[in-house]
């Protein structure tokens, strides 16, 4: 009897022990299994957090080109009145028509206070071209003072150009300011279209 005594106990012992046991390891596997479920929604927290980065990175991005594509267009607009001025002066310099030769001469003597100012419309724009954009503006200003000065002498001087007659010795003069002038816009706009990334860096 006291043996099955000490056997009950004892296999009461062990249950008890076994219990306490399998509830510390439960708890344990439970922890565990917790932190694992943690880390496992951190990696998907960064993972989702990232992705929304980049989403909004790429958002950021595409509205960045679009902001910067209405600014280039200002550009563009500008460019291409200051090449029809150009253009105009320089065709006032190949005819004997009056009226298009002092048309031409007020586009010249407006040229530096009126045509080479960024118009009021565009300044906000102007703000955001780059530095080297600038700096190709300023290398048309340079090269279409040249041209304008050669012109003002041909649009001034007594004798005219006829279409049909030969050119005078000063008009002559006119075509290399003229090409120059062009050339140096080209650049402008060159640069203008590398930075929307519509051409390489080597076109600029």
């Amino acid at each position: 009897m006291a043996f099955d005594l000490q056997t009950a106990a004892l296999v009461a012992l062990l249950l008890s022990f076994g219990i306490a046991l399998g509830a510390l390891v439960s708890r344990w596997k439970t922890r565990q299994d917790v932190l694992v479920l943690e880390r496992q929604i951190d990696v998907h927290l960064e993972l989702a957090g990232r992705q929304h980065q980049a989403f909004l990175d790429t958002v950021r991005d595409r509205d960045s080109r679009r902001d910067l594509r209405d600014v280039y267009d200002d550009l563009a607009r500008w460019t291409h009145l200051l090449e029809r001025t150009v253009d105009e002066v320089w065709s006032a310099c190949q005819t004997a028509d009056e009226d298009l030769r002092k048309r031409a001469l007020v586009a010249v003597d407006e040229w530096v206070w009126g045509s080479l100012r960024v118009p009021a419309e565009y300044v906000p724009s102007s703000l955001c071209w780059s530095g080297e954009i600038h700096r190709r503006v300023r290398e048309f200003k340079e090269k279409s003072f040249t041209f304008m000065f050669a012109a003002r002498s041909v649009l001034k001087h007594e004798h005219r150009v006829g279409l049909d007659s030969a050119p005078s010795p000063r008009s002559a003069n006119v075509r290399e300011p003229y090409l120059e002038a062009l050339s140096a816009l080209d650049r402008v706009r060159s640069c203008a279209r590398v930075e929307l990334g519509v051409v390489s860096a080597e076109d600029c």
